[in-house]
């Protein structure tokens, strides 16, 4: 029953999340998926949701993540005569946003690591 409940917690929060994705779709495009994970960070952040709470389920969707990757994999083979067809440009744009990527998550490491020595 524990997973179960888990496992609702998880799945409510996503469905959560379509749902609001669903009204604000004329404003901006997010994904209900993505929604809903800043709906469980913020409920961790506020201790409303305890980690022990979705633990043991979303240790399980860690550990079989790729499986969830088969379907794109699947699209992407499906589409390769676009991505043939766009490939300097695909490969600019990964090129690109790899670089800012890399640049913004080393400017935050800087400021977490800046941070934490103040506090000592």
């Amino acid at each position: 029953m524990k997973i179960l409940n888990q496992l609702a917690i998880i799945l409510g929060l996503w469905a959560l999340g379509e749902y609001i994705s669903s009204f604000i779709q004329s404003v901006v495009i997010i994904p209900g998926s993505i929604i809903g994970m800043i709906l469980l960070f913020i409920l961790l952040k506020a201790k409303v949701i305890k980690l022990e709470n979705i633990n043991e389920v979303s240790n399980f969707f860690l550990d079989n993540m790729a499986i969830f990757f088969i379907p794109s994999g699947v699209s992407l083979i499906k589409s390769l005569d676009l991505i043939s067809d766009n490939i300097f440009v695909l490969l600019i744009t990964i090129f690109i946003s790899t670089i800012i990527v890399m640049y913004i998550s080393g400017k935050l490491v800087e400021i977490m690591i800046n941070k934490k020595t103040k506090e000592n």
